[in-house]
């Protein structure tokens, strides 16, 4: 106690020092407009720096624990989806009942993430973070959260070639709404954004606006899944079908996460087709 007096004793006339200058620039601040726009100036230049970086941590903290729980979330919502199941009336193989529906699981869904990406090539692909050891194989359907990115082609241990939907080998079955006439996707613009539908007959009405969509006619991607929207349309004069031209749903350039999607009758139904190829 007696060293606390003594020390206030000691510096008493410095704290009232600081204490008075401290009130002093306190009156200065608030009552001085240009004086309060220097000091302003100076801090946030001081602490701008600190702010960013602690902001740069922050957003990389959390990153990926919130990214995580979007993938899982949107994983739910697809595997959800009407287009995911078969219906019948089997009702002891049935995994939901309801609406005097029977619903058979008919496509598997899991996510990966994309570790290579081409969108400048003729014949673009996109290398993820599967493989064999994680249920990956030859043919699986891959979509973004927006739409079709493409189909799995290679597929070794730990990752995946998936040969990009920009990609001119690549051909989707696709349908295009209200119309719900197919025809089929391919890229020919060498533009990352714009593909065509091709087949599509002049006489039908196709609109700017319209979606298009996979058909379902395939035992790779499930039925109406976007692939992007008609942009422009014309007649074509050398032959009887349009050209239209779409807007891609899926960001080529801002591909991160994708989901891989499984046909778990795919095997059955490549054994049929094969009985057509022998004949």
């Amino acid at each position: 106690m007696n060293s606390l007096r003594e020390l206030i004793k000691r510096f008493f006339h410095l704290f009232v020092f600081l204490v008075l200058q401290i009130f002093a620039l306190v009156l200065f601040y608030q009552n001085n407009n240009y004086q309060h726009f220097v000091l302003s100036s100076t801090l946030q230049k001081v602490t701008a720096p600190v702010q960013k970086f602690a902001n740069i941590f922050y957003k990389q903290f959390h990153y990926s624990s919130d990214n995580a729980l979007l993938v899982q979330q949107n994983m739910k919502l697809l595997s959800e989806k009407e287009n995911m199941f078969i219906f019948s009336e089997d009702s002891v193989h049935a995994v939901f009942t309801g609406e005097n529906k029977n619903k058979r699981k008919m496509y598997d869904i899991t996510s990966a993430h994309v570790v290579f990406n081409t969108i400048n090539k003729t014949n673009n692909y996109i290398i993820i973070d599967k493989g064999k050891k994680d249920g990956v194989n030859h043919d699986m359907a891959v979509i973004s959260p927006a739409g079709v990115v493409g189909v799995v082609s290679d597929v070794s241990e730990n990752f995946s070639t998936v040969i990009s939907l920009l990609n001119q080998n690549s051909r989707i079955s696709a349908k295009i709404i209200p119309i719900n006439q197919i025809g089929i996707v391919v890229w020919t613009d060498y533009d990352p954004t714009i593909a065509q539908v091709i087949d599509i007959p002049q006489h039908l009405m196709v609109a700017v606006g319209d979606s298009v969509v996979t058909s379902g006619y395939s035992d790779v991607f499930p039925k109406d899944i976007l692939i992007g929207t008609v942009i422009e349309k014309y007649d074509n004069p050398n032959n009887t079908f349009l050209t239209i031209k779409i807007k891609l749903a899926t960001d080529f350039r801002n591909l991160y996460n994708v989901f891989l999607i499984s046909n778990l009758y795919k095997a059955e139904l490549d054994t049929l087709k094969q009985n057509f190829k022998n004949e």
